[in-house]
């Protein structure tokens, strides 16, 4: 596989990738007169920790509502862990990062904003507490970036099995076969993303990508390239007939899914 093309965002309406990390990042276009994250940092651009994280306790010290953040969560686990319903319906996105309903001219992409924002600034806090790790603001820009796409990513191949759904004869949904495949493949995009293998990207994705709920959690079993691609000529699914007769099927199955989720039929709403 390889690195998503990046124009392609551009075309998809309402992204602004730029706008949503300066939002995760900075709390800024809040309706009201909810104050910024910048005393979070210091004359050298480097996070001042201990005004936020609560090192002896875990989380974080802030009260997010006293910055407009309506969000339920208060850690990322609290992402990861909980169970999800199964109907395939868009829901109102109390524990979810994003979600995806499908194409009815286009499909909608919801990305949930202060969801993402408690998600990413308690593992920020995780990792400055217990790996010491001294964030700079390019630093929590780079993060935010990936996480941004993390849930970018997901949803799109969502939306690259809604379309598939229409194409291949013998597809039938499987919301735990989804959910994983959703993840393997969000995790597979954004490693292309990273500019480099510093131990905090690393780390940072580890946490983010730890899933406990039932389907979610099963993405370990895909994470490789060969396992991600097999399973989903699997679970579209291709004809075999074309193995057996010597054609190589995982050329053909990356192609459709590039083919979509660079192309997609899809605008994104922010929630």
């Amino acid at each position: 596989m390889r690195q998503y093309y990046s124009k392609s965002k551009k075309s998809i309406p309402g992204l602004n990738e730029t706008d949503l990390m300066k939002r995760i990042v900075y709390n800024t276009s809040r309706s009201g007169s909810f104050s910024t994250f910048e005393k979070w940092f210091d004359d050298k651009d480097r996070l001042k920790k201990d005004d936020i994280c609560d090192c002896a306790n875990g989380g974080m010290k802030i009260d997010w509502a006293t910055y407009g953040n309506k969000s339920r969560g208060r850690d990322y686990r609290w992402f990861l862990e909980r169970s999800h319903d199964h109907d395939g319906n868009t829901r109102d996105g109390i524990n979810y990062l994003g979600s995806y309903r499908r194409m009815s001219s286009p499909g909608i992409i919801t990305i949930y904003i202060d969801n993402i924002q408690v998600f990413f600034w308690s593992i920020i806090c995780e990792l400055a507490c217990n790996q010491k790790y001294v964030f700079t603001r390019e630093k929590i820009e780079e993060l935010a970036m990936l996480c941004i796409n993390k849930t970018l990513y997901h949803e799109l191949f969502h939306h690259f099995i809604d379309a598939q759904s229409y194409v291949v004869n013998g597809y039938v949904y499987n919301y735990y076969t989804d959910e994983a495949l959703a993840v393997a493949c969000s995790r597979l995009l954004v490693g292309y993303e990273t500019k480099n293998n510093h131990t905090y990207i690393s780390e940072f994705l580890e946490l983010a990508y730890s899933y406990t709920s039932p389907g979610y959690s099963d993405w370990v079993n895909y994470k490789s390239e060969e396992q991600f691609l097999l399973k989903l000529i699997e679970y579209m699914p291709l004809n075999p007939s074309l193995g057996i007769m010597g054609q190589e099927l995982s050329p053909i199955c990356e192609g459709m899914l590039y083919s979509i989720i660079e192309n997609p039929n899809v605008e994104i709403q922010v929630a």
